[in-house]
């Protein structure tokens, strides 16, 4: 009895553990087909299947590396736009079939696929494994590094194997350690996916597609069987607006068997859910045979949580499986049987189809767009700082590009032929094969496609149509076409999304343009390395400046500037405000924005894709690498990120001086992207260098701000600028650290040509700027400081009698001379008895004594002055006599400074010349120099015990009282139930306990609070210490601080 009970209880236990954690599609029943599909997976081996996630636009979805794009059972399963919980399906499968004679001569149709529900298995009588595509080994790590146990991803290395199964042309192990892309090494998407997949489980049929040994011929699991297909996939995201809404997923499938197959077709079957889970009853789909497209709607706009505003989802071929051997132009461009696994061939000149008049090109190169490197100096071999193109050899990779290795081994790159693997020739150019295009689509009822001659049938070329289920699902496809053994044929499909069907439309359009194009994107400007401090109140964001270094394959070093985004969401949803010409969202709106002073301006000439919308390109701010954000309440989550853009481009811009190469093509800007990675409760588990997460605070109770002391102190010097340091990381300050700024400067115009900053207690020079630059040593955050110079060039700020009686008007202003340099000192002309002094002229005979001397009153120190007479010829200083600053004489070399001129007597009336004691001044800005001493003292923060035991009673809860939720709460995403609740207690010291009772005095939770001075709460998620969630009403809290004292407050729960 007791050993029965416990069994009970144990399987109780698993079942509850299963119906929690599984997210089912609908409800007890599905839990059930997933433990069913787990056994599944244990007997067949199927070991080598992954499954990732792509969130590298708007578009968030779940993949499998077994041909499945979203998932049956857990999200994010094609959510769009990111984070808005909004998802359009469930799963969607990658189908090819081809009719074959079996081993008993019968025509049959074997179909490939693998599909995960398991009311729908397409599996072997003994359960042992599907019939359909399995992953191949080799792909991924499988080691504990890939944490998430992802199938390879260009942005996680981590997922990378430590050696791939193949290598460039030529180059043993050239891969390993580098992205493995369909360019090379080169990543042409901000994120892209790769594996690789076969059929040799679907041994359904007596079919036999390798000739050979026993084992070719087995059955499961040694066998190799199925039509002897193996897939490479690749998925595909770009950021940029005009592809922000679209999955790509490339698939190249190559005949591997020793059979030829001469009646292929290729599809996919898609399950919709258009609006969510439950939601799927009011789905209808449709397609359009002239876009190549097809896709599905929600009837009511509204999803499962009566939420409106649900778009348009739907498939599009950019590519599909051609046939070269048919004779037909099937894509109609204007070329017959082109192909992308031939070689180049001769160089001819003929035509090259619809893509312009003939010209002379390589035969492998159909279309005629591959470019070789641009030989300027006509050496013959290409040489630094020439153009190289296309011409990059075989890895894809030139010496303009980032991670640049080297040049190829096998002699490719800079050879003047095409080869595989460089841009715009062979299987990285899309334009040079032939295009069956969509050639089936039927609306069916969700559900089994284990049936292989009814798959087949519904595949049917020219079948189009079918009844509207209730549980709509549908099947498209493209074919019939040829798969000799050892070919390969390729297509590419595009997941669309749209808040309308003219905005899917356009979306297609758009990426058609750039896919035939090879994903002709302008590259944006490398990701910047955004750091983030929280305050109190506010949000240090600093970042560095990487991505000015950008080099743009096609457009150069064109960075431009940063833009600064805050969203409250993860996904910057909440911020995507600015809309294009149809009302759809287009751009996020920044809190700030910080561009290059180089005249671009305002909108971008050029409009983004085909949305009427541009981009705005700032307004000549200077660049900076700090922001302080203080638009934030405490105790929220923030997001940030900082985003760089680029110039574009417009026929105008090299005139204009915008840009270094004139004749590009007009284009508008690329910014880079910005990902925020969230689990199913919105947890984040990733984060984007250029991004951050924040929670601003309170400091604890006690808490001194780290400062200055006394501020900037001008120990010696003469400058009449103006030095502030101000403090933006208090925290990290060092304690009763002495700072000295000093300055190098010209000989004689001692014009600054440098500022040094000296950590004096340490003896360290922690920063020089050579040549002065106020700007750059601005943007820099050192040791906690921000240093802002004022620096004052030499100029003539006041001027006029300032003794005596004499009204001669003046005016004061550098001499225009090749001679003259502003001298940055104070003068003054003192009026004295004839032969007071003598002019200066390099001929001594033009020499004349005067009534006056010119003194330096900044250095005390007489000049020498050249002085001419106007009218008067007596050596008296009298109206319209000039009088100009000599110094630096060295026999007949000189130079000369400020020139003062006097006006003459009909200026003024009763006009009076100076007489013996008068005195002319005038003044003059002067810049740092190396006389100039700046120091100041920091003090770090720190934690003052007596303060803190008298704020002991600032301590207190928010929101209180708590209604429902508060606004800072994480959004409830996937999960069932409200989500997260909390509340902080805030001002509290760094160490504490806070005990929480119900007002009848029952203790409900405590919790030890231990933080660094600069975070005075403590959140609670309202569980009590049972586990259990509290009730509403009022409760008691109780803090007590060792050493300082305690503090009793309350706090309501409202519903």
């Amino acid at each position: 009895m007791h050993k029965k009970l416990t069994t009970l209880i144990i399987f109780f236990i698993a079942w509850l553990l299963l119906f929690t954690i599984a997210k089912p599609l609908s409800a007890q029943e599905e839990d059930t087909d997933k433990s069913n599909l787990l056994k599944l997976n244990k007997l067949s081996g199927r070991d080598e299947r992954r499954t990732g996630v792509h969130d590298g636009n708007l578009v968030y979805t779940r993949f499998s590396n077994f041909g499945n794009l979203g998932s049956r059972y857990e999200p994010p399963k094609m959510e769009w736009p990111k984070g808005s919980g909004i998802w359009y399906g469930f799963e969607f499968i990658m189908i090819a079939g081809a009719e074959v004679v079996d081993a008993h001569g019968d025509t049959i149709h074997i179909m490939s696929e693998n599909y995960t529900n398991p009311k729908s298995f397409d599996i072997a009588p003994d359960g042992s494994h599907t019939y359909g595509w399995e992953p191949l080994p080799g792909y991924f790590n499988d080691g504990p590094e890939n944490i998430d146990n992802y199938p390879a991803m260009s942005h996680k290395p981590e997922t990378w194997p430590k050696s791939w199964p193949y290598d460039y042309p030529g180059e043993p192990g050239s891969r390993d350690g580098k992205w493995n892309g369909e360019f090379g090494a080169y990543t042409r998407a901000d994120q892209e996916s790769y594996y690789v997949m076969d059929d040799r489980n679907n041994d359904e049929f007596d079919y036999y597609p390798f000739i050979g040994s026993s084992e070719d011929s087995a059955d499961f699991p040694t066998g190799r069987r199925g039509l002897g297909l193996q897939v490479k996939v690749r998925g595909y995201q770009w950021v940029q607006v005009e592809a922000e809404d679209i999955l790509i997923v490339r698939y190249d499938i190559k005949n591997v068997s020793d059979k030829d197959l001469e009646k292929v077709v290729f599809g996919m079957y898609i399950d919709p859910a258009v609006g969510g889970e439950g939601d799927s009853m009011d789905d209808d789909a449709y397609f359009d045979t002239e876009d190549d497209i097809t896709y599905c709607w929600d009837l009511d706009g509204y999803d499962n949580k009566g939420r409106p505003g649900v778009g348009y989802f739907g498939f599009a071929f950019l590519e599909s499986p051609g046939d070269p051997l048919n004779g037909i132009d099937d894509d109609e461009d204007g070329l017959v049987d082109e192909r992308q696994d031939n070689d180049r061939g001769s160089y001819i000149f003929g035509p090259i189809g619809n893509f312009g008049p003939p010209k002379y090109h390589w035969e492998g190169d159909e279309d005629g767009d591959w470019r070789p490197y641009h030989d300027a100096n006509e050496n013959g071999k290409w040489d630094e700082g020439e153009d190289i193109f296309d011409d990059k050899g075989s890895d894809g990779i030139g010496p303009y590009d980032q991670d640049y290795p080297g040049p190829d081994l096998d002699g490719t790159e800079a050879n003047g032929m095409p080869d595989q693997g460089e841009p715009n020739f062979g299987k990285t150019d899309n334009d040079e094969s032939d295009q069956i295009g969509l050639t089936s689509f039927l609306l069916r009822p969700a559900g089994n496609i284990s049936d292989d001659e009814r798959l087949w049938n519904e595949m049917t070329p020219g079948l189009f149509g079918g009844a509207l289920p209730s549980n709509l699902a549908f099947i498209y496809g493209s074919g019939y076409f040829s798969l000799p053994k050892g070919e390969t044929r390729k297509f590419a499909i595009a997941c669309l999304f749209g808040n309308d069907f003219d905005d899917i439309l356009r979306n297609k359009r758009t990426m058609q343009r750039i896919y035939d194009a090879d994903y002709n994107f302008t590259k944006p400007p490398l990701l910047p390395t955004l750091k983030a401090t929280a305050g109190d109140g506010k949000v240090i964001l600093r970042w560095d400046s990487r991505a000015e270094q950008s080099i743009d394959p096609i457009y150069g070093k064109d960075f431009e500037g940063y833009l600064i985004y805050r969203s409250t969401d993860p996904s910057f949803n909440s911020i995507k405000t600015i809309t294009d010409a149809y009302g759809n969202p287009i751009f996020w709106k920044p809190i700030a924005q910080f561009d290059l002073k180089d005249g671009l301006t305002g909108p971008h000439p050029i409009q983004t894709g085909e949305s009427g919308a541009h981009f705005a390109m700032g307004e000549d701010t200077g660049l900076q690498y700090y922001f302080v954000d203080e638009d934030v309440d405490n105790g929220r989550t923030y997001y940030y990120a900082v985003t760089s853009y680029d110039k574009g481009y417009d026929e105008d811009f090299y005139d204009r001086g915008i840009v270094d190469e004139p004749l590009l093509a007009p284009v508008a800007p690329s910014e880079c992207s910005k990902i925020i990675q969230t689990d199913l409760v919105g947890n984040v588990i990733n984060i984007g260098r250029n991004c951050a997460v924040v929670v601003p605070n309170a400091p604890s109770a006690g808490y001194v701000e780290g400062n200055i002391g006394q501020g900037v102190v001008h120990k010696s010097g003469i400058a009449t600028g103006s030095v502030n340091v101000n403090v933006l990381l208090a925290d990290s300050l060092k304690d009763n650290h002495t700072y000295r700024i000093t300055f190098k400067d010209s000989s004689l115009a001692r014009y600054t040509q440098s500022v040094i900053v000296e950590d004096v207690t340490l003896q360290d020079t922690v920063y020089v700027v050579t040549p002065y630059d106020e700007f750059e040593l601005g943007n820099e955050i050192i040791d906690g400081l921000q240093f802002e110079f004022n620096n004052d060039s030499a100029k003539v700020t006041d001027f006029g009698w300032i003794k005596g009686e004499a009204n001669m008007p003046a005016t004061v202003a550098l001499l225009e001379s090749n001679k003259s340099l502003p001298l940055p000192e104070d003068f003054e002309i003192r009026v004295m008895q004839a032969n007071a002094d003598t002019s200066f002229d390099p001929l001594p005979f033009l020499r004349k004594p005067v009534n006056f001397q010119l003194w330096s009153t900044t250095t005390n120190k007489k000049y020498k002055f050249l002085f001419n007479e106007k009218t008067n010829k007596d050596g008296m200083l009298n109206f319209g006599d000039e009088i100009v600053v000599a110094y630096n004489i060295e026999g007949f070399r000189y130079n000369t400074a400020w020139r003062i001129v006097f006006g003459d007597s009909s200026e003024v009336e009763n006009p009076r010349a100076p007489e013996e004691g008068d005195v002319f001044f005038f003044e003059v800005s002067k810049p740092f120099t190396s006389d100039d001493v700046y120091e100041f003292i920091t003090y770090t923060s720190k934690r003052d015990k007596k303060l803190a035991a008298d704020n002991l009673d600032n301590i207190y809860v928010v929101p209180d009282p708590y209604v429902v939720s508060a606004s800072w709460e994480k959004p409830l995403f996937y999960s069932s139930g409200r989500g997260e609740r909390r509340i902080d207690f805030v001002n509290l010291p760094t160490e504490c306990t806070i005990r929480i009772f119900t007002i009848s005095g029952r203790l409900v939770k405590t919790i030890e609070h231990r933080s660094t001075i600069s975070n005075g709460s403590e959140s609670w998620d309202l569980i009590s210490d049972d586990g259990l969630t509290v009730s509403y009403g009022v409760y008691i809290f109780h803090v007590q601080a060792p050493g300082l004292g305690e503090k009793i407050g309350k706090f309501a729960l409202i519903k």
